[in-house]
């Protein structure tokens, strides 16, 4: 049982965009964990989704790396106690591979693929459901309704997994005390594959000790619609499942299957049976986590996303960036952001001036534009029109709401910020942050935030920015800077703060440092109109590829995803 991973075909729940009225922009946790699960890749374009997709075998062996995602699931749930509450999914297997029943190169391979994509706002437990999802989305299957918000555990786990040696008394009661029943302990016990090197016992090695012998538990790698004739195999007695057929004494498989007298693998025999079954095994282990954990509600693929929202200081004016992704769109789409001047006549749209610029946009790529803001007006909100170049043009306005630009007295340089390195003698991140010059601020600082560390603990620190005055001040702010010193990891974000002595504090959140030294997108033209038939406030548009495009995995035909637009502009 150490070496079983769930197989199970999940059905298609549908990929119903969340209610228009449930949600608005910007929401954490829940926009990160969008962004990520359906894109597959970190805000710099670092992909994990890559990794996997499509289907891909590990390199040098005969196996998929969606197998040794899904074995690792299993074995971080396998740790709940449903009597006290604890243990679950939790990303304490991140501490418990010197067990022997997290043996095997397959579940350090794992953890490696996954060390460098938790964040601020998704666990390292968030990280290992989603790759769960992909890794049978990938591989021919639907998509698992996956849920966030599990909270890490920074210590290992108890012991959990069953051992393939184990009688079935034992068994039964390793997952009772997990949560699970006689039938849902059959379901989970169906497996994929068994590494010689990793389980000699069960597969024996080749006569080259370098080599690694696999014995795989059907004929195909994929979770596709001949998977439940594994069930059926098994019921006929032709089954390929060492599990069962080899080393009678390591034969945890046909013990658990037959443990209620086949009643539960007699009802799976279908493929129909076989995915509904899967699908809700499956959600339920996903979803095992310690009782003091709440999740979010489920994460649904919204067919227009705001991201990557930036203001900030260019030579001599403010610039601004956006991105919008289409959940639909055709190689006709266009798009123009509009936006409101945050200061003088025409502030928060007084008299209908809105600004804007030429559409621009492609249909499968990630496209971007540069707007220019001019410093006294600023920016307050904006909204995006698109037209799909087939009649339909719609308003994204965020629910009615517009997207707020909540404030400008303080603003993050990415373009003046360094990540420095040991070459340079000083390790860390350099921050650079603009404050008005009317200000007069007491205190500058970051907040600063690591998950992706070396050890896996989370790192939390706040630094003192300081005036500097090696900055000449322009745009209408000075320039505060400090450095970073802890290790927080390759997903470091930070909120920066500007507090007055009064105690008021502005600030600029969600910063990712990521994109330091990454050159907004190039600029065009602004436009103004009355027109009272535009919805929101004036933008920009327009386009050039960037490299987040190839750095998604497949999304487009796995998840519906269809285009992405950056569009920025100096203001």
């Amino acid at each position: 049982m150490t070496n079983s991973i769930s197989r199970c075909l999940v059905l298609f729940c549908g990929l119903a965009t969340i209610c228009a009225a449930d949600y608005q922009w910007p929401l954490q946790p829940y926009d990160a964990l969008e962004d990520f699960f359906y894109e597959g890749a970190r805000p710099d374009g670092s992909s994990m989704g890559n990794l996997v997709r499509p289907c891909k075998l590990r390199s040098g062996t005969n196996t998929t790396v969606a197998a040794e995602w899904v074995r690792l699931v299993y074995h971080d749930t396998a740790t709940h106690n449903v009597s006290d509450g604890t243990g679950g999914l939790d990303g304490s297997i991140f501490f418990e591979t010197n067990r022997d029943e997290n043996s095997g190169m397959g579940m350090n391979n794992t953890l490696s693929d996954l060390s460098a994509f938790p964040s601020k706002h998704i666990s390292r437990a968030d990280v290992i459901a989603i790759a769960a999802v992909w890794s049978v989305a990938t591989c021919g299957g639907p998509v698992i309704p996956l849920r966030g918000g599990r909270i890490d555990a920074n210590v290992a786990g108890s012991y959990g997994v069953p051992n393939a040696s184990d009688p079935i008394e034992s068994l039964t009661s390793n997952f009772t005390k997990q949560g699970f029943n006689v039938s849902e302990m059959i379901v989970r016990s169906h497996a994929w594959w068994v590494r010689s090197t990793d389980f000699p016992t069960v597969v024996p090695p080749a006569a080259d000790s370098t080599k690694a012998v696999f014995d795989l538990f059907d004929n195909t790698p994929q979770f596709d619609n001949v998977m439940f004739t594994s069930v059926t195999q098994y019921l006929q007695s032709t089954t390929l499942d060492p599990l069962v057929v080899l080393n009678q004494s390591m034969a945890s498989d046909l013990r658990v299957f037959s443990s209620d007298g086949n009643v539960t693998m007699r009802s799976m025999s279908t493929a129909e049976s076989f995915a509904q079954t899967c699908t809700t095994i499956f959600d339920k282990m996903l979803n095992t986590v310690p009782s003091t954990v709440t999740l979010t509600d489920e994460i649904n693929l919204q067919s227009v996303k705001v991201s990557n929202v930036q203001l900030t200081v260019a030579d001599t004016e403010l610039q601004f960036q956006a991105s919008v992704r289409l959940q639909l769109s055709s190689n006709t789409t266009n798009v123009k952001i509009y936006w409101c001047d945050r200061y003088g006549p025409a502030a928060d749209c007084n008299g209908g001036l809105k600004r804007f610029a030429a559409p621009g946009g492609s249909a499968t790529v990630s496209s971007s534009t540069s707007e220019a803001i001019e410093k006294v007006p600023s920016i307050s909100k904006f909204w995006f029109m698109i037209d799909y170049g087939n009649g339909t043009i719609i308003t994204a306005d965020n629910n009615g709401a517009n997207y707020v630009v909540s404030q400008d007295d303080v603003l993050w340089v990415p373009t003046m910020s360094k990540a420095q390195s040991v070459l340079t003698g000083q390790i860390g991140w350099y921050i650079v942050a603009a404050v008005k010059s009317t200000n007069t601020p007491e205190r500058v600082y970051i907040n600063c935030f690591g998950r992706a560390t070396s050890n896996y603990i989370a790192v939390n620190a706040t630094y003192n920015l300081a005036l500097n005055n090696s900055l000449p001040a322009r745009a209408g702010y000075n320039f505060y800077s400090g450095t970073a010193t802890d290790e927080f990891g390759a997903t470091m974000q930070f909120d920066l703060y500007s507090v007055a002595a009064n105690g008021t504090a502005q600030v600029d959140a969600d910063r990712q440092a990521t994109l330091i030294g990454v050159a907004l997108a190039d600029e065009s033209t602004v436009n103004s109109t009355t027109s009272g038939t535009l919805g929101g406030a004036a933008g920009a548009s327009g386009t050039r590829r960037v490299g987040r495009a190839e750095a998604r995995w497949g999304v487009g035909a796995v998840l519906g995803v269809a285009g992405v637009w950056t569009l920025s502009r100096l203001i």
